[in-house]
């Protein structure tokens, strides 16, 4: 028998505490989504699988970010 208000639906699945997820990660680079997940795919940004849905440890984005850091006045 099925509730009055429709069939039941799992919950979605929190994400991990602390992982990031691809939106969080672009908006703080100011970038796309799949942008974000080229970096992934080609090995530049580590990230961690979990199903079909990327994650970032906020520790490897900020050493992404410092690995692109141009000193003042560099090019």
């Amino acid at each position: 028998m099925m509730p009055a208000d429709g069939p039941l639906v799992p919950p979605p699945v929190p994400p991990v505490p602390g992982l990031l997820e691809v939106a969080h990660v672009a908006h703080r680079l100011s970038a796309s989504q799949e942008y974000v997940r080229e970096l992934i795919r080609k090995g530049r940004l580590p990230a961690i699988q979990i199903g079909r849905r990327y994650r970032v440890d906020p520790v490897d984005l900020k050493a992404f970010i410092d690995k692109h850091r141009i000193a003042p006045g560099g090019e």
